[in-house]
């Protein structure tokens, strides 16, 4: 771990959290979160850019924050740490990857656990993502989250369970690292491609995500089609669709608006050429559906928002 100055950008959300009312709220600023940090040879550089639970965060919240991270790695910054809510972590860390083009480490955590609760994890893990941004390795795997001393690539990684500290996985692959004696430990190299765009923009197209499910009859789809510039479809197993819904789709993509097939299992690729039929894989992909191949329907939106927002084509994208 080299020495340095790390910035420490605060969203808000638990790790920042006090009593209100009897319940969490975000309260505490970076300056706080800062503090709770000592016995590293760094110095913390805190900044606060948002102060909200992160079902609150929004794709415009997602820029500012991804300009707020340039502007602290041209300001000369050895590392960046953000600390944000965990409900949206996995979508802002994609939106960095796909946002910001860094030589050094950009490292995104958080806490399950308020501060005032017993085993807060919030010092241990703003702490492990501090000795992570200190690692110059780290930076191309691009951002990466860090919990529960494990290190995760952004496209990969998850919030699989909904309470406990262990909250993110990469189902994928599992960590690309670990943070041990403050010190980092990585076991697979950089992923093969890059999520970064070529090209970026503020956010300014309507992307939904339509799900799947049995017996779905494509009313939804049909209701808000006029409304949107894109769609994701969130569907079953390897890239299914109840044959209703894949007509609708249909019809959307022939009205020159693009839909990205995804599926709504936690791991695992979609298909192109294995089931025939209404509603299979390959019958919706020769009908102009894009599959999202890995990405998940999450991450899947946020790349057509800010692809698209940019000027690229749905199919430059995927």
């Amino acid at each position: 771990m080299s020495n340095g100055t790390v910035s420490l950008l605060a969203m808000g959300g638990t790790v920042a959290a006090a009593l209100d009312d009897g319940g969490a709220a975000p309260r505490h600023g970076a300056g706080d979160l800062a503090g709770t940090v000592s016995g590293l040879p760094v110095a913390v550089r805190p900044r606060d850019v948002r102060t909200v639970p992160s079902r609150a965060v929004t794709l415009d919240d997602m820029w500012t924050l991804a300009a707020a991270v340039r502007e602290e790695i041209e300001g000369g910054a050895a590392g960046v740490v953000v600390t944000h809510g965990t409900d949206t972590l996995e979508e802002t860390v994609y939106a960095l990857a796909m946002l910001v083009d860094t030589d050094v480490p950009v490292v995104v955590t958080g806490a399950m656990r308020a501060p005032h609760l017993p085993g807060a994890d919030g010092p241990a893990n703003i702490r492990a993502a501090i000795s992570a941004a200190l690692h110059p390795p780290l930076a191309g795997y691009g951002p990466v989250v860090v919990f529960q001393d494990e290190i995760h690539v952004a496209r990969l990684v998850t919030k699989h369970h909904s309470t406990r500290i262990a909250a993110f996985a990469s189902p994928s692959a599992g960590p690309v690292g670990f943070v041990a004696e403050n010190e980092v430990e990585l076991l697979l190299g950089p992923p093969p491609v890059t999520d970064r765009l070529p090209i970026t923009a503020a956010p300014d197209r309507r992307v939904e995500i339509v799900p799947a499910m049995a017996g779905a009859d494509g009313r939804l789809v049909d209701a808000i089609a006029a409304e949107v510039d894109a769609l994701v479809v969130a569907g079953t197993g390897a890239g299914h669709l109840p044959p209703p819904l894949a007509d609708a789709l249909v019809r959307v993509v022939r009205g020159d608006r693009p839909v990205v097939l995804a599926s709504r299992c936690e791991d695992g690729p979609i298909l192109r050429r294995t089931y025939r039929g209404r509603g299979s894989e390959t019958q919706l992909l020769a009908d102009g559906l894009l599959a999202s191949r890995t990405l998940s329907p999450l991450k899947a939106r946020l790349r057509l928002v800010f692809g698209l927002s940019a000027g690229m084509t749905a199919q430059q994208l995927f």
